[in-house]
C-alpha cells in the first residue's frame, strides 16, 4: 500500500509538476498508510533523483520511458542504495506494481533495469571533482560550481552534505503566551535550542497535533528564521511594516517582540495566504497585525505612510532550504535572474517607506551571494543615507537549520 501510495505521488509530481509537500500531504491524510514510510520514499526519491538517475542510465541505454516506469525504476533504486532494502523484495514488489499498473511488458522492462542496475553499479571513479560531488549529492552541476565559487570547496561540502540531512523539527515559543522554561515543563517532549532564545527542538510526531500548537503556545518555524524579526528588534509601540509576509510565522514573532503593542502591516499577494496571516495571529494571540492584500512592488499599495521598522522577507532561489523543499534543487538557474529584479525594487520601495532614522531588515532563504550580499551592496551604494549595521548569513550545518541571510539597514540624516 505505501508503495503504492509513494508511487502515486510521484508520477502525480513528475505529470502535474505539483508540489512535493502539497501532494504527500493531500496523500496521507486521504488514506491509512505508514506516513513515514511514505514520506521517506517520496522524498528520498527526488531529492537523490540525479543519483538515481546516473545508476540506471547505462541499463535503460537511451530508451524512451514511460513517467510511472521512470518513477518505480527510481523508487527502486532509492529503496537500494539508501533504504538497504533486500533487492529481491524490490525486484519483486516492484514488478508486481509495474505489471499491475502497466501490463506484463513494463513489468519484464522494469524487472531486466533493476536486475541489472543492481548487479552492476555505475563507476563513479572517472568523474571530475565538480561531477562527482553534483551526482553524490543529487545536486545539478550549476549550483556545485556556484557555491564552490563563493564558498570554496570544504564549505560546499558543507553544505551539499546538510541539504540531504533530515531537517530537525523545531518551532518558536510564542512568548505572548507561555515562556519557553514553563512551556517545556508542560512538555517535555520540546528542548531548549543552544542557538536562539526563543526556539525549541521536538522529540515526538507533527508539532502541529501537539495541545501546545493547538493552544498557539508555539508555532513552527526553522530556527534562522526566528533570527530575522530579532534583528529587527522592534520595540513596543513602533509602526512596523512586513513587506512580504504570509504565512505569518515572521510578523507574528514582531508582535511578540512588541508585546502586542505597536502596528503591524502585513502585506502579501494572494487573499488565501492572507487568510493563512489572520489564522496563524489569531491562534497566538497576536491582536497589532493588519494583513492586507497587496502587491509590494508596487509603491502605491502602501499610501503615504511611513515606518519605523520594515522587514522585507523577499522572494529568492531558495536554496538554504533544499533538506526541506528537495525539488527546488532542480529549478533552472534562470530563475536567479528574473527574481533579482523584483529583490531590487522591493528594497527601493522599502526605502521610500522608511522613515528617518527607521531601521529595514533585508532577509532571503537562499545563500547565493549574488540576491544577498552583491543586491545589499548596490543598494547601499545607490542610497547613501542607508548603512549596514549589521550583515549575517547562516549556512544550513551552522545550527542544522535552513540557510538564511538577513541584513540590518538603517536610514541616517544626510
Amino acid at each position: 500500500m505505501e508503495r503504492d501510495l509513494a508511487l502515486d505521488i510521484l508520477v502525480a509530481y513528475e505529470k502535474d509538476h505539483t508540489y512535493l509537500n502539497i501532494a504527500l500531504n493531500h496523500a496521507l491524510n486521504s488514506h491509512q498508510v505508514k506516513n513515514d514510510l511514505v514520506t521517506a520514499l517520496v522524498y528520498g526519491t527526488i531529492q537523490y533523483r540525479l543519483r538515481l538517475e546516473y545508476e540506471l542510465k547505462a541499463h535503460i541505454q537511451g530508451k524512451r520511458v514511460k513517467v510511472t516506469e521512470r518513477m518505480l525504476l527510481l523508487m527502486s533504486m532509492y529503496e537500494h542504495l539508501y533504504m538497504h532494502m533486500p533487492d529481491y523484495a524490490i525486484v519483486d514488489s516492484s514488478v508486481a506494481l509495474a505489471k499491475k499498473r502497466r501490463g506484463a511488458r513494463a513489468a519484464s522492462f522494469v524487472n531486466a533495469v533493476l536486475r541489472a542496475s543492481f548487479a552492476q553499479p555505475a563507476d563513479l571513479s572517472s568523474l571530475s571533482e565538480d561531477d562527482y560531488l553534483s551526482i553524490t549529492t543529487s545536486h545539478p552541476l550549476w549550483l556545485v560550481k556556484m557555491l564552490k565559487k563563493q564558498y570554496g570547496l570544504e564549505t560546499t561540502k558543507k553544505i551539499l552534505a546538510s541539504d540531504n540531512e533530515v531537517p530537525i523539527k523545531c518551532a518558536r515559543v510564542n512568548t505572548l503566551k507561555i515562556s519557553r522554561e514553563a512551556l517545556i515543563q508542560k512538555d517535555p517532549r520540546f528542548k531548549a535550542s543552544p542557538y536562539t532564545k526563543d526556539a525549541v527542538y521536538y522529540e515526538g510526531g507533527n508539532i502541529a497535533h501537539t495541545q501546545a500548537f493547538k493552544e498557539g503556545f508555539v508555532t513552527i518555524q526553522d530556527e534562522s528564521s526566528q533570527c530575522v524579526a530579532q534583528l529587527l528588534s522592534p520595540q513596543p509601540g513602533m509602526q512596523v511594516l512586513d513587506m512580504c509576509a504570509a504565512p505569518g510565522s515572521k510578523t507574528t514573532h514582531l508582535a511578540a517582540l512588541m508585546d502586542n503593542q505597536g502596528t503591524i502591516d502585513a502585506f502579501d499577494l494572494y487573499k488565501h495566504k492572507i487568510a493563512l496571516i489572520n489564522d496563524n495571529a489569531s491562534r497566538l494571540g497576536a491582536t497589532i497585525i493588519n494583513a492586507k492584500v497587496g502587491d509590494a512592488t508596487n509603491l502605491e499599495t502602501f499610501g503615504k505612510k511611513q515606518y519605523d521598522a520594515i522587514l522585507l522577507d523577499g522572494p529568492c532561489t531558495g536554496l538554504g532550504v533544499l533538506a526541506r523543499k528537495v525539488e527546488i534543487r532542480y529549478h533552472e538557474p534562470s530563475a536567479m535572474d528574473e527574481i533579482i529584479p523584483i529583490q531590487k525594487k522591493l528594497l527601493e520601495n522599502a526605502y521610500q517607506l522608511c522613515k528617518m532614522g527607521g531601521n529595514i531588515v533585508y532577509s532571503t532563504c537562499t545563500i547565493n551571494k549574488k540576491e544577498n550580499e552583491k543586491q545589499v551592496a548596490t543598494f547601499v551604494k545607490d542610497h547613501p543615507d542607508m548603512r549596514v549595521v549589521e550583515e549575517k548569513t547562516i549556512l544550513p550545518f551552522d545550527m542544522h537549520s535552513d540557510g538564511f541571510y538577513m541584513c540590518l539597514l538603517k536610514k541616517d540624516e544626510l
